[in-house]
């Protein structure tokens, strides 16, 4: 298992998927304005929801302010932490740790007026798995099919970062704000992704920092790594809260 597939269990990024959800993202906001253009049709509304959820992207909240039978505008927040990653390979022993934090504003569109949602936003991603490298029970590692041991270098140090920039959001949902009173909610969604690698050899003795092997067969493995993480260029999103409507 690599770095990349700890966190990445979404579908494979290409051009189709970028320009269906573009495409789609299309259609939502035409609905959504459609409807805007139509006020009589249905009524305006004044309803505020306060909600704790959990799901793919961690635990968190949302504020969603639902002014039309068919409009609402939310803002959320989610993340978490976990430090226990602790896996093996035939190239190294690996532990370290995974740090999200998700911020997003999305324009709901209730096409019935009820509790089905279609869904069209913008989110900020900051997530980072950062793994360290100890060598094999033989004291090796292995790098782009080539043997170190210790006496190389002493740990492989690994990062892989989704962007901290803003990435558009796609979903759907069940949610209950047309109506005063506890309920619960739910979300089903996808944003895109840019992901960042980069792996670093720590602790090189001096008669090893010159090797020119070395320095090529790091640069060989991140630049493999980071042709893996662009074929997961989405990231799938699956919520489901509790909330109160006033």
């Amino acid at each position: 298992m690599s770095i990349i597939q700890l966190f990445w269990i979404g579908c494979e990024h290409n051009d189709t998927s970028r320009d269906l959800m573009r495409t789609l993202h299309t259609i939502l906001l035409a609905g959504a304005l459609t409807t805007m253009a139509l006020p009589a049709l249905a009524a305006p509304m004044n309803n505020w929801s306060v909600g704790a959820e959990a799901g793919t992207t961690g635990y968190g909240g949302s504020v969603s302010y639902r002014f039309h039978d068919n409009m609402a505008l939310t803002a959320g927040y989610s993340g978490f932490t976990y430090d226990g990653i602790d896996y093996d390979t035939d190239k190294a022993d690996y532990e370290g740790d995974l740090d999200a934090d998700v911020y997003g504003v999305t324009f709901d569109y209730f096409p019935f007026g009820g509790r089905f949602f279609l869904s069209a936003g913008v989110v900020k991603p900051d997530v980072v798995i950062s793994v360290v490298g100890g060598p094999k029970e033989d004291r090796s590692f292995t790098i782009n099919g080539t043997t170190y041991t210790t006496k190389d270098l002493e740990t492989l140090q690994g990062d892989v970062t989704l962007d901290d920039s803003v990435q558009p959001y796609l979903g759907l949902g069940w949610r209950g704000s047309h109506k005063s009173g506890l309920g619960v909610y739910a979300k089903l969604g996808a944003f895109l992704t840019d992901a960042k690698v980069n792996i670093e050899a720590r602790g090189i003795p001096e008669a090893a920092a010159n090797i020119p092997q070395l320095r090529q067969d790091i640069q060989q493995e991140e630049d493999d790594l980071q042709d893996e993480a662009d074929k997961y260029g989405v990231y799938p999103v699956a919520v489901l809260g509790i909330e109160y409507t006033f």
